[in-house]
């Protein structure tokens, strides 16, 4: 964990000072770029490519007093403070390090031909490429140290407060996840074409000390620091420093209760709404491991409710966009929202913007389902809904459903096809969960389930094991008196090691795809089918690991849905696609290999049943990775009452 975060924070900052002060050098010597708006763009281009290159790392900072506003508004423990701070001070000063390599002999060429004898107070004109100056000699200026710190304080305050604006899911205004960067970055352009001409615009405690340093040691001297006051340290550090801090302050203090409070009640009611925003929404989490049949469940569980008048908003969630949930879930429920790229517990605020957009369509009650491989759930998500949450939802008990086959192997010890450390998360699932739920009750006898039930129950002591079915909602009347009638959620905070979770996690190869295909006006069912089939095959053959594989073809405004929960014995199909010359393919697979290996696998088999069926295909949307290492927005150690 604090190898990768110290890797994404000293990338980040060195590409970030590497533009940024690089295009005040080419400025300086070369009068490459002329004018103030021409660095400021570079600047920020500059933070906008170091986010998006690190922010799978690290929470890309880049920035001391991000870093400080981030700990004092509880968005990351203190204890990361010291992995932050130091490398993106090493990595400013490598920067720093990087552009004296490239510039050295034209900045000796540019002294010689100007007549500036480094280490005199005129040769800061050639340093401010590399440590901000006010009242820099020349400049015509006369700033006061007060009034620098002020003005550093005041443009951090902009940075951080723009930077929870633009990323803080309370803000429904706020850009898409994967454009936040570049705002970011139009951010940093503004202020520095705003208070550059006042301090250089430092807004960055280890972008100001790093290239100091890199300048005192060069030959600088006492050139390298705006006055013999510690005016650097009072205005470059400590003042962005205030900052940030005083932004962090602001915005969890004020302006995020206030937007909570119009997301909660401020907007109007859509047609079918509750009519009354200011009472509790019903709120549900369903874990379990991938191919427990959750989504069947949610499913069934929103027509069960509908039937009894209940209005149901559906939250689904995966790493990758493509979802085969989402897609499924539309089409038979009009009130599905949708969290990707990453997991409930990395991406909170994502999850509470969903839940709220639900609550705004009128849903009074929302089931939310997490990524097959999430866990911790009762420390990241329940324990802070319960904090931050409590009067807008009524947080019921976390729900961990579990295949049958797959628990009854686990709990004679084995590891049910899956590498140890995913057990690992299964076990994790169970032992937080409020409520055990042993789905595809329809395939086992009664006798087998009792035993099962008691095995469970002897394991993991004090919690309710239900049994229910999915598919043919047997049970689901036990399952809602069970949720409604136990006292606590969340009561259970596992000890969850991040390091063999990230492993579980990392073993899969993820695969979302989104297939168009043109062919024959029949023989969909039977495409669908040949294309599950083939592809359990060619997995069982390389021996690969199935944790699942879903599909969903839809044609004429009909679909069917296939699965794949371990070999190829446990390929299921159910429904029926339309007959329309065209349909759409939507491809799910998660398995114990590189997800590049599986990406080629799949895209093989469907290139082959494609020839077989004679029908044509183009791949729309293809996502293929690993996931990344759990990094939690919030994370309790203690059970919130």
């Amino acid at each position: 964990m604090v190898k990768r975060e110290f890797t994404g924070e000293f990338i980040g900052t060195f590409i970030l000072v590497l533009f940024g002060c690089g295009s005040v050098a080419v400025s300086v010597l070369f009068d490459a770029l002329t004018g103030l708006m021409q660095i400021a763009s570079v600047w920020g281009m500059g933070v906008t490519l170091a986010i998006y290159a690190t922010r799978h790392l690290s929470c890309a900072h880049l920035n001391p007093a991000v870093s400080l506003a981030m700990v004092l508004s509880r968005r990351m423990p203190a204890g990361k403070l010291p992995c932050y701070w130091s490398a993106q001070l090493a990595g400013a000063i490598a920067a720093a390090g990087a552009l004296y390599l490239c510039f050295g002999s034209s900045i000796e060429a540019y002294e010689s031909l100007n007549g500036i004898v480094r280490g005199t107070a005129e040769s800061a004109q050639v340093a401010k490429m590399f440590g901000e100056y006010y009242s820099l000699p020349g400049s015509g200026s006369a700033v006061s140290l007060p009034l620098a710190a002020g003005v550093e304080a005041l443009g951090t305050f902009l940075l951080v407060f723009m930077i929870f604006s633009l990323t803080e899911g309370c803000n429904v205004g706020r850009p898409s996840h994967a454009a936040a960067p570049l705002f970011i970055g139009i951010t940093v352009s503004a202020l520095i074409c705003l208070l550059a001409p006042l301090t250089q615009a430092g807004l960055n405690p280890a972008r100001d000390f790093g290239p100091r340093l890199v300048a005192w040691l060069m030959g600088w001297g006492s050139a390298a620091w705006p006055d013999e006051k510690l005016g650097f340290f009072i205005v470059y550090i400590l003042g962005p420093m205030i900052g940030g801090g005083l932004a962090a302050f602001v915005f969890a203090k004020i302006i995020e209760p206030l937007l909570a409070g119009q997301i909660a009640g401020g907007c109007e009611n859509k047609p079918g709404g509750t009519g009354d925003n200011n009472m509790q929404t019903d709120l549900i989490l369903v874990g379990g491991f991938l191919g427990a049949g959750k989504t069947t469940f949610l499913n069934r569980i929103s027509k069960y409710l509908a039937a009894g008048g209940k209005k149901t908003g559906l939250i689904t969630n995966d790493q990758a966009s493509a979802l085969v949930d989402t897609a499924f879930l539309s089409s038979d429920n009009g009130r599905v929202a949708e969290v990707s790229g990453s997991c409930f517990c990395c991406n909170y605020n994502g999850f509470m913007e969903a839940a709220h957009s639900l609550r705004r369509a009128g849903a009074d009650t929302i089931i939310a389902e997490p990524v097959g491989s999430c866990t911790d759930l009762s420390a990241t998500i329940i324990q802070p809904l319960k904090d931050k949450g409590a009067d807008i939802f009524k947080i019921y008990p976390l729900s961990v459903f579990v295949d049958p086959f797959r628990l009854s192997e686990i709990l004679l010890g084995n590891l049910s096809g899956l590498h140890p450390s995913a057990v690992y998360i299964v076990l994790k699932q169970l032992e937080e969960a409020d409520l055990v739920v042993i789905n595809k009750s329809d395939l086992l006898s009664p006798e087998t389930m009792k035993r099962l039930r008691e095995q469970t129950e002897s394991r993991f002591p004090g919690k309710p094991v239900l049994a229910l079915s999915a598919k043919t909602g047997a049970g689901f009347a036990q399952w809602l008196d069970t949720v409604s009638s136990l006292l606590t959620s969340g009561k259970t905070i596992a000890e969850v090691d991040y390091d063999i979770y990230a492993e579980g996690e990392a073993v899969l190869g993820w695969l979302n795809l989104a297939v168009s295909l043109e062919g024959q006006a029949s023989g969909w069912d039977e495409f669908a089918a040949g294309l599950l089939n083939s592809l359990a095959g060619q997995l069982d053959a390389a021996g690969l690991a199935v944790a699942h594989v879903k599909i969903m073809l839809e044609s004429g405004g009909a679909y069917v849905m296939g699965n794949i929960t371990g070999d190829k014995s446990t390929v299921q199909l159910r429904n029926s696609a339309g007959n329309d010359g065209r349909a759409k393919l939507t491809v799910n697979a998660r398995v114990e290999t590189a997800p590049e290996t599986l990406l080629e696998l799949v895209r093989k088999v469907l290139h082959e049943q494609c020839l077989t069926a004679n029908a044509d295909y183009c791949i729309e949307t293809s996502n293929c990775l690993k996931p990344g290492r759990p990094n939690p927005t919030h994370r309790y150690a203690q059970a919130v009452v």
